[in-house]
């Protein structure tokens, strides 16, 4: 629809249900067009122009309670150094701030002190990304209040709001180079963190407050045995349906197309297997994106690109390649989250910053951009549990939430994280330069979570994983004393 006709429609008077009806086939009209224009944008557009020499510093997990900017250390400063030194600085903002003497919501899950936005930004970070499964652990007030304190701060936030169009739209930071952009997604862990998700506002219907969303649904992949097997155990369950007034329907099955395999009583949950093609592998999970999520973060990252010097496309991803990995400890990342980043940078991203696993994932230079898919936790303050921070429990080492703080998956691997530094010179990307951290796997809890510069061995023991883990794209990742340095031609 062109911009004409559009002005010329909405002119027009219509009654409430129509303005609905219009309303809904303006939302679609404009995305398809701008879905269009994604393969027509002015070169021009595309170029990153932050001028001359420009430095953007990238962390994964910001999970922090408690201020840090103070602490008197040399290896904590020189990793906060990093941060300080760069042009632009992000990470994703992993849990709810709020004033715990006086904050009047619910108080749930990861919820740091409101002293630690005025924190980060003494540390160095200018924007964060809102869209990640911990968004409402304080439900709505809670996120209005940590977005309220970031913004108190002058730290620009993006993937969240008070409707969908909100959460959506790319956030802007100015800088003396120029203007930054980020726009921030997530997909749910699992469906009950739908109701993490904003809704269109649409005249006066829908709006709810939440983040950005991106849906998907799932495909497992079996042997030819495996699934003749889940048939007859399916076909066992279909003898019985006679017994019943009201059965489900029977869906058709083939090992191209998949089975419906009945897991659940309502049957939303049921897991769908087709037999694995020549080449891929049984235990590896497709995921189909939902295209509407998709073409939304799109359609930003164009907006963005449109109006901003310098693109940062976020996602919050969990998901694993396959269903034999330890959930939050996927080291590769699966097909879809590899697609969504070559399309976020083929929309004009100039770069892509995943995070969300509690380890590291490799790091792919895709037409001269970095994509960062798994950066680690840079913040891991996981001990911190409100209710010892209240008095309302005992500490003890037994808990669940102390050992995911200290040995999650019976591994250090989550307490291991990266500094990427990223060097453009007139819009091009010349380097990224890699700082190993570790946060304090054997000292006190109450340094846990704080991030400090990884000794020697350590450093290159992470850079190795690194190395390995980026082996799919051809990453070469230089290793000099403990720095990786990634050279682009």
């Amino acid at each position: 629809m062109s911009g004409f006709k559009l002005q010329k429609l909405l002119a027009r008077r219509f009654n409430f249900v129509e303005r609905i009806f219009i309303a809904l086939f303006v939302w679609t009209s404009l995305s398809v067009q701008a879905q269009t224009d994604l393969q027509s944008l002015n070169e021009i557009d595309r170029k990153m122009t932050m001028t001359g020499e420009f430095i953007f510093a990238s962390v994964g997990d910001l999970m922090i309670r408690r201020p840090a900017s103070q602490l008197a250390d040399p290896e904590v400063q020189q990793v906060f150094d990093l941060i300080r030194s760069a042009d632009l600085a992000m990470g994703n903002m992993e849990g709810e701030l709020a004033n715990l003497r006086e904050f009047e919501g619910p108080m749930n899950g990861f919820v740091g002190t409101h002293e630690v936005a005025a924190d980060l930004k003494i540390l160095g970070f200018d924007m964060v990304n809102r869209a990640q499964n911990h968004l409402l652990d304080s439900e709505i007030a809670g996120m209005f209040s940590t977005n309220s304190l970031l913004e108190a701060a002058g730290i620009v936030h993006a993937g969240s709001g008070k409707n969908l169009q909100e959460a959506a739209a790319p956030a802007f930071f100015e800088t003396a180079k120029g203007r930054a952009a980020l726009i921030g997604t997530h997909a749910p862990i699992w469906p009950e963190h739908n109701r993490l998700a904003a809704t269109p506002l649409i005249g006066n219907l829908g709006g709810r407050p939440g983040l950005n969303m991106l849906n998907y649904s799932e495909v497992i992949l079996v042997s030819r045995e495996q699934f003749d097997a889940l048939e007859q155990v399916r076909a066992g369950f279909l003898q019985y349906r006679e017994n019943y007034d009201n059965p489900r329907p029977v869906a058709n099955v083939s090992p191209n197309a998949g089975i419906d395999f009945p897991a659940s009583s309502t049957g939303r949950n049921n897991p769908i297997y087709r037999v694995a093609k020549e080449g891929e592998v049984p235990g590896t999970v497709i995921y189909q994106m939902d295209e509407n999520d998709l073409d939304r973060f799109l359609v930003n990252i164009l907006n963005a690109r449109q109006l901003g010097d310098f693109v940062i496309a976020a996602a919050h991803i969990h998901q694993s390649r396959s269903i034999l990995e330890t959930q939050h400890l996927s080291t590769r990342p699966p097909a879809f989250y590899v697609d969504l980043a070559h399309r976020a940078i083929d929309a004009g991203a100039d770069a892509f910053i995943g995070t969300g696993v509690q380890t590291l994932r490799g790091i792919e230079i895709y037409k001269g951009r970095p994509i960062f898919y798994g950066l680690g936790e840079f913040f891991r303050e996981a001990q911190w549990e409100l209710e010892l921070a209240l008095g309302s429990a005992a500490a003890n080492p037994e808990r669940r939430m102390q050992q995911f703080a200290r040995n999650f998956g019976g591994s250090t691997q989550s307490l291991e994280s990266l500094v990427a530094i990223s060097h453009y010179k007139d819009g091009e990307l010349t380097e990224v330069r890699l700082y190993p951290t570790e946060l304090g796997s054997n000292g006190p809890s109450s340094r846990l979570g704080i991030p400090r510069m990884a000794e020697l061995q350590t450093a290159q023991q992470i850079l190795q994983r690194v190395e390995r883990l980026s082996d799919e794209w051809g990453t070469e990742v230089d290793i000099e004393g403990n720095v990786g340095i990634i050279r682009v031609d």
